[in-house]
């Protein structure tokens, strides 16, 4: 993976941004834990790479607000753990600003794997963008600071809310039309990947629906 070093000060319009959702089994990053994951790659403006995979939390796995994220038990008793994908995942953010829509939460639960996987340096720092602040470049008024309004005010369409991937595409989309109106007016430094990590797991995706 790249291990070069963070990049510092780099405008918006010149980044790359790593968009990443988490479904998880509730809201605790401490009690609770990640069981899908989605990255979009956004550069200059254009959305592109993406990646996802459900998680396997663990000896007795629950899925918590399954009504809400709609995955399954038995959908993550083959599927890896976040030790098993985290080589996979460390190169998709290495480099990268990190975003993702109430981005506090997603980032406590990063936070929260990483420690368990022993791969939380000490002093990690985590340079992201929330795109809960999209509000003040949106077009239209949004109704709220969620994910679907947001999203609705730039004209976007989240055609499975609460799906990793669906979740992920649609912070993308809000970050590339957002781009060309931020410009260099913000600056960030990138993430940098707990070092040496090589990638090998094979992803598990939710069943297609009927």
């Amino acid at each position: 993976m790249d291990t070069s070093d963070p990049i510092e000060n780099i405008p918006f319009d010149e980044a790359e941004f790593a968009c990443f959702d988490f479904e998880t089994t509730g809201f605790s990053p401490k009690r609770d834990r990640v069981i899908e994951v989605a990255v979009v790659i956004v550069q200059q403006g254009k959305v592109g790479e993406t990646w996802t995979t459900l998680i396997n939390p663990g000896d007795d796995i629950e899925v918590g607000a399954s009504h809400i994220h709609g995955i399954k038990r038995e959908w993550l008793e083959d599927a890896p753990t976040f030790a098993e994908i985290v080589g996979d995942l460390s190169p998709l953010l290495n480099n990268k600003v990190l975003v993702a829509h109430n981005a506090n939460f997603d980032l406590g639960f990063l936070r929260a794997e990483l420690s368990r996987a022993d791969l939380l340096p000490k002093g990690q720092l985590f340079p992201h963008w929330d795109t809960m602040k999209a509000v003040d470049y949106a077009p239209t008024d949004a109704i709220s600071r969620k994910l679907l309004d947001v999203s609705t005010a730039f004209g976007i369409e989240i055609l499975n809310a609460h799906e990793a991937l669906d979740d992920a595409l649609a912070v993308a989309e809000i970050v590339a039309a957002v781009t060309p109106i931020i410009g260099n007016t913000i600056r960030f430094n990138t993430f940098s990947s707990p070092p040496g990590l090589v990638g090998s797991c094979t992803p598990v995706y939710r069943p297609e629906k009927s």
